[in-house]
């Protein structure tokens, strides 16, 4: 198989699961070019000009929001993936977008981009879908770092990374992706010694393993019931 064959079949089948026309792909083929980054090299800032899509082809990417003290991680992105959709609007970059590994994307101008969407509105359809996907995961995780308690919300993203980053292992679900307690102290908003505490009692009690900065969830089940209780003492605590 071709190189430009395995693309199209990643853009059409592993990214939009067959649901964009031909038309679409041909375009993003015949427009896009391929770029090569290496591991800590930036894709775009936050606030920069948004003039760029990205088709995530190999590789992972990170998105944070950037304040003038501190970082919080947002989402870490795995392929193949479409991205930023929030700058269909025309406005700049909301967040960060920093290679965690060395990546390879199809970039596409947002201009030309948009040309192609006006002229064929129904593939709106397809992103509006992505859209809305986003959104829920963005008001999941609202909703774990306004109510819930320190371990409620590292619990949560870890079964979360286990989801979107995980796979089968000899003990269970190894999530792929490097995480220091540093970087997930930041995608929870806790301190770093609040974070080795709570994986600490998480590895006593057999839900996770954890080598050097990698983490594997024992049984998927006992981390939702160990959720399930520390959503219903927040709760408790709430009333």
């Amino acid at each position: 198989m071709s190189e430009e064959q395995q693309l199209r079949e990643i853009l059409a089948q592993k990214i939009f699961s067959n649901n964009m026309p031909t038309e679409f792909i041909d375009f993003c083929l015949a427009h896009g070019r391929i770029r090569h980054y290496t591991s800590k090299q930036y894709l775009f800032f936050s606030g920069d000009e948004g003039n760029t899509v990205y088709f995530l082809i190999t590789g992972r990417i990170q998105l944070y929001l950037m304040g003038e003290f501190s970082e919080k991680i947002i989402r870490v992105l795995s392929p193949p993936v479409f991205f930023p959709e929030v700058v269909l609007d025309g406005k700049a970059y909301p967040h960060a977008a920093l290679c965690i590994e060395n990546a390879e994307v199809l970039a596409i101008d947002r201009h030309t981009f948009m040309r192609f969407v006006e002229k064929n509105p129904s593939v709106l359809w397809v992103f509006y879908h992505g859209l809305a996907l986003d959104l829920r995961r963005s008001y999941r995780q609202i909703k774990n770092l306004s109510l819930g308690d320190a371990r409620l919300r590292l619990g949560a993203k870890i079964f979360a990374l286990a989801h979107v980053h995980g796979k089968p292992s000899l003990n269970g679900i190894l999530i792929t992706i490097p995480l220091p307690a540093t970087e997930l102290a930041g995608m929870c908003s806790l301190a770093r010694e609040s974070v080795s505490r709570i994986l600490g009692e998480l590895k006593e009690l057999k839900i996770i393993e954890i080598e050097r900065k990698s983490i594997t969830v024992l049984d998927l089940n006992n981390l939702r019931e160990w959720i399930r209780k520390r959503a219903a003492h927040s709760r408790s605590s709430i009333d």
